[in-house]
């Protein structure tokens, strides 16, 4: 990734919502000594934990107040009550196409991504089938994504070998989309239910990791 790259880092000063939900789940497991798999089930509603539930609540009011966006449990039931609470998968699908446009967008303006010269078309077009895939299998298990044929991740990997990229552009891709995906979410969080968004974007999370590795792998293997 292009740590240095002010296309991915608007401001330094203002932590970013996907590096502050990134790995959740892997934190509350440690500080309390359980599986990162069981943390997951709790934030489903699969299983029941008030240690748990309770961690992840503070969690989310930590990363309310990182993001200059406190609010009271009563104004988040109100905001439900009113508009329905929203889920992610159901956000990124009615915002397809604005997606698509904003990720074009942030990769044209990447001085690493843009040194490989292509039509805007063939640019932007591995990236809606990786995040069509990403909401298919984001609510699986971590075992269970462990065993899905990603297929769209794979041929964007080898899509990106051939075409030029490098290892590291091909992971940046993937970087915009959580990047899109995230800045979405959280133009929306007044409508969204905290711990399901919570819940949501970390699956998403994991599942959007998954997929780059399985892209990577398929680009070192084209070589």
């Amino acid at each position: 990734m292009y740590r240095d790259n002010s296309t991915t880092n608007v401001n330094s000063k203002t932590p970013s919502p996907e590096a502050l939900y990134r790995g959740l789940y892997v934190r509350i497991a440690r500080k309390l000594n359980v599986d990162p798999s069981y943390v997951s089930r709790v934030a489903r509603g699969d299983r029941r934990s008030s240690e748990i539930e309770s961690a992840l609540r503070q969690a989310q009011e930590e990363i309310n107040q990182q993001l200059g966006r406190g609010s009271s449990a009563a104004e988040n039931r109100l905001s439900r009550s009113a508009g329905g609470a929203k889920r992610l998968k159901m956000l990124v699908t009615q915002n397809r196409g604005r997606i698509r446009e904003q990720w074009l967008a942030h990769s044209e303006a990447d001085p690493n991504l843009k040194r490989v010269k292509l039509a805007a078309g063939k640019r932007a077009a591995p990236i809606l089938p990786v995040i069509d895939e990403t909401m298919k299998v984001m609510n699986l298990g971590l075992k269970q994504m462990a065993t899905v044929s990603m297929k769209a991740a794979l041929r964007h990997g080898r899509l990106r070998q051939a075409q030029g990229f490098t290892a590291m552009g091909l992971v940046e891709e993937y970087n915009l989309v959580r990047r899109c995906v995230f800045a979405l979410a959280l133009e929306h969080l007044e409508h969204m239910d905290p711990q399901v968004l919570l819940e949501d974007l970390t699956q998403f999370g994991e599942a959007l990791d998954l997929q780059t590795q399985r892209a990577l792998r398929d680009y070192l293997a084209a070589n």
